[in-house]
């Protein structure tokens, strides 16, 4: 399953296509759609059903982190995004008399965030005011729709469905109240054992024994993971070491298996499924970019690149399709259709949109050149952070740009010298607030003139294999930081 999602990944990459949606061909080939070599066993049944918790849990921490600036038109918008397409899913499914509607329309109607984020990455959107834009209201139809699932993936009777929205809301209020507590009761534990790969061991712990007791209380455990992650994102941002650790974890083992997962829990497949599947993969693509359309006018975006942003799939939408399957909520053939469509949306949404926006993104009459020097870079915010600056603030201000390394300028703006990552790993987290930047051992930094050119900086970083550049004007005061990886991501546009 590892050898057949990366090879068909790979596959896919080359040929411009999403690579996902390989690894997915990929399960279904293998698995009762098409060729049956592969049969659901209870060894892949659990270790896709971890793997949905684990990856709804870095969605939560990731996709939802952050400092999200939601206003009165992106939740108008939202609502628009939701509404439109439901009455058009919803509607359907009930005229075909498709068991458990409630239960599919939901993932098909969600916008998955997780594929737009890397779409928006992939054609240099992700910080520009479009891009935002679209995460904005791409996140809280996310978080809309997660929450509709749970209270309706249980039952559609009226009573049974205000009693599962008063669980949820206990649970969810139970989980805010523990949230901070368990990430002190993990600085604690951190402190007082000093065992290799502590915080990773009991950060494991800690999530599955969340979803065991979701499980108990009859809640899915997966969307409690989603939940738990959320309350836990400035734990793990305080800690790029155990989020990596939990990145390749979930990532390098969990994600393939799950995408094949997807492919493998299909039906034979047939006439029917293909059909129904096709026909909501229209349904979906033509609700949700009608609706991203309309509300495009709200939010002030292009028309078309708000209706094809909004309509990414392929993320935490397939996670609780599989959550449904599994828990005994959807049959197969449901399923089967249900997750079509999605694949087909994930498939053809990315060409459309890359081939709609291509070189938005990229001003050509700002580009730089090798000549260009470097105190007129444009793109590139200084990041550093002064001598009282304490170390949590520093690591905030690191995580939020992606640096290994942080300038630490005195009182007139003039370079001190810079902290790495590796610095920070080695002190005790309990000590991120009350230290200084300049309580620390500051490493020396490469400095150079602003009236330098890129091709200088570029000569040394390769000879100096410096983490971070710091330039001045005249006076020697710092006027621009410099990382190698932003530094080659903004020639590339060359």
């Amino acid at each position: 399953m590892l050898v057949a999602a990366k090879l068909m990944e790979a596959g896919f990459s080359r040929l411009g296509l999403t690579p996902f949606v390989g690894a997915i061909v990929a399960g279904i080939i293998l698995g009762r759609g098409v060729l049956g070599i592969i049969q659901l066993n209870s060894i892949i049944s659990f270790v896709t059903s971890l793997g949905i918790v684990f990856l709804l849990f870095l969605a939560g921490a990731e996709e939802f982190g952050g400092e999200i600036q939601f206003d009165y038109k992106v939740f108008i918008s939202s609502i628009v995004l939701l509404v439109i397409p439901f009455i058009v899913i919803a509607g359907y499914l009930f005229m075909v008399h498709v068991t458990s509607p409630l239960v599919i329309v939901f993932p098909l109607i969600m916008t998955s965030v997780g594929p737009l984020t890397r779409l928006l990455m992939d054609t240099g959107l992700v910080k520009t005011d479009v891009g935002r834009k679209l995460f904005y209201q791409g996140t809280l139809v996310e978080i809309i729709s997660v929450i509709l699932f749970a209270i309706v993936s249980k039952s559609s009777e009226p009573a049974q469905i205000v009693r599962q929205t008063l669980e949820i809301v206990i649970l969810f209020l139970i989980i805010i109240f523990i949230g901070p507590r368990i990430a002190k009761a993990l600085e604690g534990i951190e402190g007082f054992i000093k065992v290799r790969e502590v915080e990773l061991a009991f950060l494991l712990s800690v999530i599955m024994v969340t979803g065991y007791v979701a499980e108990i209380f009859g809640f899915n455990s997966a969307i409690a993971a989603l939940f738990l992650g959320f309350l836990l994102r400035n734990y793990l941002e305080d800690r790029p070491d155990l989020r990596e650790k939990m990145h390749g974890l979930t990532y390098g083992f969990f994600e393939p298996l799950f995408f094949v997962s997807i492919g493998l829990y299909f039906a034979p497949l047939n006439v029917y499924i293909a059909s129904i599947g096709l026909t909501l993969a229209l349904l979906v693509f033509v609700s949700k970019f009608v609706s991203g359309y309309i509300s495009s006018y709200l939010v002030k975006q292009e028309g078309v690149i708000n209706g094809l942003g909004v309509t990414t799939k392929g993320g935490v939408d397939s996670s609780l399709l599989i959550s449904a399957l599994v828990s005994g909520y959807l049959g197969q053939t449901q399923y089967s259709y249900s997750a079509l469509a999605i694949t087909l949306i994930a498939l053809v949404v990315p060409l459309l949109f890359k081939a709609k926006v291509k070189g938005v993104g990229r001003e050509i009459e700002n580009r730089p050149g090798f000549n260009q020097k470097l105190g007129h870079l444009p793109g590139i915010t200084p990041l550093y952070v002064n001598a009282e600056t304490t170390l949590r603030e520093t690591i905030d201000r690191m995580t939020e740009r992606g640096a290994r390394a942080i300038i630490v300028v005195d009182d007139e703006m003039r370079p001190m010298g810079h902290i790495t990552v590796q610095q920070l790993l080695e002190i005790d987290p309990s000590m991120y607030s009350v230290l200084r930047a300049g309580d620390l051992e500051l490493n020396e930094t490469v400095i150079m003139d602003e009236s330098q050119k890129v091709i200088d900086a570029l000569r040394k970083f390769r000879s100096t294999e410096s983490a971070v550049i710091a330039v001045v004007n005249r006076e020697g005061k710092l006027v621009q930081t410099i990382y190698e990886r932003e530094l080659l991501r903004i020639l590339n546009s060359i």
